[in-house]
């Protein structure tokens, strides 16, 4: 998706606990130019809001070319409280990469763009 279609933004769910068969972290790092450490702070961060075990959790996020990778949690409602947390700084995000201009439906969330001077 990244390399022949150009997606600037890739999004996986699952995979990311301590279980031997989540290796989703892995692989993103396996495929990506550099990691974005900060995406699976927040997300972890977020998560203990609500559950003690989000320490277990293992996302992350990474730049492959001009894409970002984000791997969320698996559960449908962790999913939407890390999206929550962390989507407003993707389109920056890409911004910076020299992606596409993505906008948002901002009664739904708004992304953070630093104001131009």
């Amino acid at each position: 998706m990244v390399d022949n279609d150009k997606c600037c933004l890739v999004v996986t769910t699952g995979g990311t606990g301590p279980a031997k068969r989540d290796v989703t972290p892995e692989a993103t790092e396996a495929v990506c130019d550099r990691m974005m450490p900060g995406f699976g702070e927040l997300m972890r961060t977020e998560s203990l809001k609500f559950v003690p075990t989000a320490i277990l959790s293992r996302q992350t996020a990474g730049l492959r070319g001009s894409s970002l990778v984000i791997n969320l949690p698996g559960k449908p409602k962790s999913i939407r409280e890390c999206l929550d947390a962390v989507f407003p700084a993707v389109p920056y995000c890409i911004d910076l990469m020299n992606g596409p201009y993505l906008e948002c439906n901002e009664a739904i969330i708004k992304p953070f763009r630093p104001k131009k001077k």
